[in-house]
């Protein structure tokens, strides 16, 4: 891939996708370790994910501002229809997974009778998951060219 050739929402795209997966691999690798610890109670995992988001909004600022002025004239351009299309179909798989992944959610709170601390980490695990996959779609879409 030749980065030339990469318009700015792609890069702004991968952009997302590593600082995303980034993030929260940190978080969900903390969290993993207090439920294997049994040390994670709700202060602290409300503590960790408030700290995610805040590291995830911090890096999203400024590496985007950064890709933006490595191509200043490519990221002044509105979005166009082709961007709108590739959102669009991204969306709509991102959408399927997410409800694949509450409902599924909702199944194991009902059979297995999760605490609150499980059901809301997976509920956060169900939104990243969706986020990454419409990323991945995205970017699948502008590599495909249509």
């Amino acid at each position: 891939m030749n980065l030339n050739n990469v318009t700015f929402k792609e890069k702004s795209t991968w952009v997302s996708l590593v600082i995303m997966l980034f993030v929260y691999y940190g978080y969900f690798s903390r969290v993993l370790d207090g439920f294997l610890n049994n040390s994670l109670n709700k202060g602290e995992n409300v503590g960790l994910f408030i700290g995610a988001v805040v590291v995830l909004v911090i890096f999203q600022v400024v590496f985007q501002i950064i890709a933006a002025l490595s191509n200043v004239k490519d990221a002044d351009q509105p979005t166009d229809e082709r961007d709108r299309l590739f959102a669009v179909k991204a969306g709509n798989a991102s959408g399927w997974v997410l409800s694949g992944c509450v409902l599924t959610i909702a199944l194991l709170i009902f059979v297995e009778d999760l605490n609150s601390i499980w059901a809301a980490n997976l509920l956060v695990l169900a939104l990243v998951i969706s986020q990454v996959v419409c990323y991945i779609v995205t970017l699948f879409y502008y590599r495909r060219g249509y």
